[in-house]
This record gives structure tokens, sequence and C-alpha cells, in this order.
């Protein structure tokens, strides 16, 4: 149990160590605030989309899935569920206007790749990448149409921005697109070529340590006081660490849905805050700090909750 929880926690201390290289550069100035539009460009529009195509072309295989439309449905009502609970949260806690897109986002949807992944390989190995594939997908959508929609509104310069086709813009980005296009054509069958498929794996690489050193430069800039767990930050560490993941397992109960892959959908709706939504509230100029805060400590909260999180997973027998 104690090399499995080491084995995790890994990918934890990766993080927070890249996170520190960016906050350690900001101070030395290597990074520096005209940089930033640059590094929001290259996840948004090149990065995210390669590894949208790299991990759908790459690492998804629906035919060996057994009961796939369950596999996506579930974490998509779970998704809906914790939405649904952060905006309610919202309006009871009345975080301030820039805030709040941010705070349901960070609500809602989780690390499903650079953290989840690595988590759940080292609970139930190998095997457990095609759910966690399956969960990244509805999480990946989701985010970057609900949740981009949620933290564009409460950016302030596209605060007064009305009309249908405005509101329908704010839904699109790059990383959408290449879901829509990549899923249909998996469906179909059709095989990506080998070069594709190493080529957007090298773009996609960027993506984890350009945003986890943007995130480590915004903390710099904003000050290690925007970490401080106020009750914005408190909610949002309840959601992801005790409502998310009971919401996931009483929908796996409900469905019947049993066994390692219910094991891996609960432990990837118990991750930290997605890295890209700190990108994305500096995109749409919403409360950055604010979400690099409640990335950063979600982050170091999965060295209370993995230890905990596995012993309820091996008393349900979902574990060895």
């Amino acid at each position: 149990m104690l090399e499995i929880t080491l084995h995790s926690l890994s990918a934890v201390l990766i993080v927070m160590f890249m996170v520190g290289v960016g906050f350690l550069f900001g101070k030395l100035g290597y990074i520096k605030k005209e940089h930033k539009g640059l590094m929001i460009k290259l996840i948004i529009s090149a990065g995210m989309p390669a590894l949208v195509v790299n991990n759908v072309f790459g690492n998804l295989d629906l035919a060996s899935l057994d009961r796939p439309a369950l596999l996506f449905l579930l974490p998509a009502l779970s998704m809906l569920i914790t939405l649904v609970l952060g905006i309610l949260l919202a309006k009871v806690l009345k975080p301030d206007a820039r805030r709040r897109g941010g705070f349901i986002t960070m609500c809602a949807f989780s690390n499903s790749i650079f953290v989840g992944l690595p988590m759940n390989t080292g609970l139930f190995g190998d095997s457990a990448v095609p759910f966690v594939m399956c969960f990244y997908i509805v999480n990946t959508t989701l985010f970057w149409t609900v949740g981009n929609y949620l933290i564009s509104r409460s950016g302030e310069g596209e605060s007064h921005e009305k009309g249908l086709f405005k509101n329908l813009k704010k839904l699109v980005s790059p990383p959408l697109v290449a879901l829509a296009i990549s899923l249909p054509l998996l469906a179909l069958g059709v095989k990506m070529p080998e070069p594709v498929i190493k080529l957007s794996g090298y773009m996609g690489n960027i993506v984890t340590p350009i945003a986890l050193f943007y995130i480590g430069y915004a903390l710099y800039e904003y000050g290690i006081k925007s970490m401080k767990p106020d009750k914005h930050m408190i909610a949002v560490m309840l959601m992801r660490f005790i409502a998310a993941p009971l919401v996931m397992l009483a929908l796996c109960k409900l469905f019947g849905f049993g066994g390692m892959p219910s094991g891996v959908m609960v432990v990837e709706s118990a991750m930290p805050v997605m890295t890209q939504a700190v990108v994305l509230a500096a995109a749409h100029d919403a409360d950055e700090s604010f979400v690099a805060g409640g990335m950063s400590l979600t982050t170091l909260g999965c060295f209370v909750l993995v230890p905990l999180l596995m012993l309820l997973l091996k008393a349900m027998g979902l574990i060895a």
C-alpha cells in the first residue's frame, strides 16, 4: 500500500515542482509579464488541439471497451451535477464577478490526465488507461464548452458582449474543434498516420510544462497570498475532494457499474483543478490569481486525499 501511495503521489510532487520552477523563473526575471500572451496562445491554440488528437487516436480504442456509452454517460452526468452544485454555491457564497466563472469551473472539472492518469495507473495498472481516456474526453469537451463560456463571462474584457452569435463564439475554441473533428473520425474507424500521432504527441507535450510554469509565475506575480484558503477556496476543495467523488460513486451504484472501472471514475472525479483553467482565466481577463491559487491548493490537497481515497476503494473491494 505504501509503494502504491508513493507512486500515486509522485504525480503531485512533479506538478508542484514545476509550479515552483515557474515561480523561481518569475523571481529571477526569466519569465516576464509580456511573455504571458505567448504562453497562453501556445497552450490554447497549438498544444491543446495536438494533445486532443494524440489522446483520441493514440490512446482511445472504442472497440475494446465494454458498455462504452455508459463510460461516457457517467462522467457527463457527474460533471453536470457538480456544475449545478457549483452554480448553487456561487449564488450562496457570492464570489466576485471576475471569480464566478472560475469558481464554478473549478468545482466541476478535474485534472484528468497529468495527475489523474498516473494516479490511476499506480492504483489499477495499465488496464485503467482506456477508462481514464473516456473520462478525459468528457472532461475536455465540457471544460472547453461550458467551462470556457462561464470563465469568458467573468472576464472584464467581454462582460458587455451580448447576442446569440457572440455567446456561441465563446463556446468555440481550438481544443473543442480538434475534439469535434477527431471523435467522429475515430468512431468511423479512421486510423491516423503514425507520423501525425508522433507530431501531435510532441506538440501536446508542451501543454503541461508551460501551463505549470505559467501558474508558478502567476503565483509569483500575485503573491502566495492568492493561495489563502478563504470561504471560496474551501468550497472548491470540498467540491473537488468530497462532493465530486461521492456524486460519481452514487452514479456508479445507481447504474450498477462496479469493479475497477468504477474505481477509476471515482479517482478521476476527485482530482485537483485543471491546469488549463488558470490559462483560460488569463485569456479571458478573469481572476487568474484566484484560479491559480485554487489549482495549487487542490493539488497540495492530494497528499491528504489520495491515501484516504485508497482506503475507501480498498474497503469497497475495488483495489487489492
